[in-house]
C-alpha cells in the first residue's frame, strides 16, 4: 500500500488547512506542491491543464468525501468553497490519534502536509500559478502527465 493510499492526503491536506479550501484551482496547486516539494514517494499523479497541473484523482476522491459526508462544496459562488464537515472533522480527528500510534510513516506525512500548507496556504490559486514550479508545469504540452 503507497502512502498515497494509507495516509490520504488529499483528505489530510484539507484537514492541514483548517478544513476550508478556496476553490479546486488552488486544490489541486496545494496537492502539486506538496508532490513536487515534500513528498518523497507520492503515487498522486498530475496533468497539464488548461491552468496548470491538475490531479485527475481529485475530482473523484472529493465525490466520495462528499457521499461519506466528510465534505461539502459551496457551488454558489466562484471560486467554489470547499470545506470540512463536523462529521469528516471527527473522523480526522481519529483517524489522525490512530496512524500516528500504530504508522511511523504517518507523521512524515503529516509534517509534510503541514509545510506545504504554512508555506503556500494562505496564497490564492491565482499567486500560486505564478510560481516558478507551476509556470514550469505550465510550459509542458497540454493534458501531458507532469508526475
Amino acid at each position: 500500500m503507497t502512502d498515497d493510499e494509507a495516509h490520504h492526503p488529499r483528505l489530510l491536506l484539507l484537514d492541514e488547512a483548517d478544513g476550508e479550501i478556496e476553490g479546486r484551482a488552488k486544490y489541486h496547486k496545494l496537492l502539486y506542491n506538496y508532490v513536487d516539494e515534500e513528498a518523497e514517494d507520492s503515487e498522486l499523479s498530475f496533468v497539464r491543464e488548461e491552468r496548470g497541473p491538475y490531479d485527475p484523482g481529485l475530482s473523484q476522491a472529493m465525490q466520495r468525501y462528499i457521499d461519506l459526508g466528510h465534505v461539502e462544496v459551496d457551488e454558489e459562488d466562484e471560486p467554489h468553497e470547499i470545506r470540512q464537515t463536523e462529521k469528516g472533522e471527527r473522523y480526522m480527528s481519529g483517524y489522525e490519534r490512530t496512524k500516528m500510534r500504530l504508522d511511523e510513516t504517518f507523521r512524515q506525512t503529516k509534517k509534510r502536509i503541514a509545510e506545504t500548507v504554512k508555506k503556500h496556504g494562505e496564497k490564492s490559486a491565482n499567486e500560486m500559478v505564478q510560481e516558478e514550479n507551476i509556470q514550469e508545469a505550465k510550459d509542458n504540452p497540454f493534458r501531458k502527465d507532469l508526475k
